[in-house]
């Protein structure tokens, strides 16, 4: 049975039009703390339920929602991000035949971004970055989720989670008989970025397949193709492993030039792994043994928790989980 407002209003001993208000979140006139209190109070008690997504199309309150790119070291521009971005683009038009909606893609790097953030009713956050951002993001915008592979932790998150990759990643290469396996990636020195997993996940990974932590061939490297490509280099001088675990596609472009420009054949010689399938993985030479994200699929669903997050109250964050799966091609063998 339906709850009308002037029974909410005699139970919290207030008038309709402030039950109404105050339901509808309706800010143009305040009311107390206690008093909003006490109408939820009352509503709950008498079976209302807290549905907001009604309350917006019954008032045309506008919710105002930005895409926020966090990172110092990416460039929303990529395959990657914009896959995502697309996805999440996507759902939000189609929410919008509901929910009066707008939204809006900006950058850490915009002149009038901490100014926009106080615009927001809500967010979506991509990339990866320092905690005073994630910090400042969450202290201004009410309610936000994160979408990507890093996660933050403590809000709610739809992630395909690089570190349990890289822990697959090693898995995977160890049951082709590799014992060297090497790791390019961000790792120790980028402490600055807060959700930055990919290093600790293939430090687990040797732990559980028996090599141990203490064997790491590693170095530290932005996600870059050029950062690969150098950081190769220089592990290449100390040691040549029999499997390199790269932390993205993008950096395995660099790997896999400089193996070549060494004479060191792939996967004969050096058998390299990537992580996210990026467009260019399969047209390498050898094409790109990785791990599949579904990028446009984060983007969706974190649109879609976000705006369900924005109609219906509740106080735990929700982590869903979007499964990865690799991709055999050409450039991972097992030792003979």
């Amino acid at each position: 049975m339906k709850v009308r407002l002037s029974e909410i209003a005699k139970q919290a001993n207030v008038s309709v039009s402030t039950v109404s208000r105050i339901l509808s979140g309706d800010t143009s006139r305040r009311a107390s703390a206690e008093t909003v209190e006490r109408v939820f109070e009352a509503a709950r008690t008498l079976g209302w339920v807290d549905n907001r997504a009604e309350s917006i199309r019954r008032t045309q309150k506008l919710l105002r929602i930005g895409i926020i790119f966090i990172s110092d070291y990416e460039s929303l521009a990529s395959e990657f991000f914009q896959s995502i971005l697309i996805g999440a683009e996507r759902e939000l038009g189609k929410r919008a035949k509901e929910v009066n909606l707008s939204y809006y893609a900006v950058t850490t790097a915009d002149a009038d971004y901490e100014k926009r953030l106080l615009d927001f009713d809500a967010a979506i956050i991509l990339g990866r970055g320092s905690w005073e951002t994630i910090d400042k993001i969450i202290t201004s915008v009410p309610v936000v989720v994160y979408a990507g592979v890093n996660s933050i932790g403590d809000m709610d998150e739809v992630l395909c989670d690089v570190r349990e990759g890289m822990k697959d990643a090693v898995r995977y290469l160890y049951s082709k008989g590799h014992r060297r396996i090497a790791y390019i990636g961000p790792a120790e020195s980028q402490g600055n970025i807060f959700n930055e997993h990919r290093y600790q996940g293939y430090l687990e990974g040797l732990d559980d397949v028996g090599i141990g932590r203490g064997n790491a061939i590693y170095e530290d490297v932005y996600l870059s193709p050029a950062d690969g490509y150098a950081g190769t280099g220089r592990l290449l001088d100390r040691v040549t492993p029999t499997a390199i675990v790269a932390a993205n596609d993008n950096t395995a472009i660099g790997v896999l030039r400089k193996l070549k420009e060494k004479g060191i054949k792939v996967p004969e010689d050096v058998s390299l792994i990537g992580f996210d399938n990026s467009e260019a993985s399969g047209f390498l030479e050898p094409a790109l043994t990785t791990f599949d994200v579904p990028k446009s699929e984060i983007g969706r669903f974190a649109a879609k928790m976000l705006v369900d997050a924005c109609m219906n109250k509740r106080d735990f964050p929700v982590r869903l989980s979007i499964p990865y799966t690799i991709v055999e091609r050409e450039s991972a063998e097992g030792i003979m």
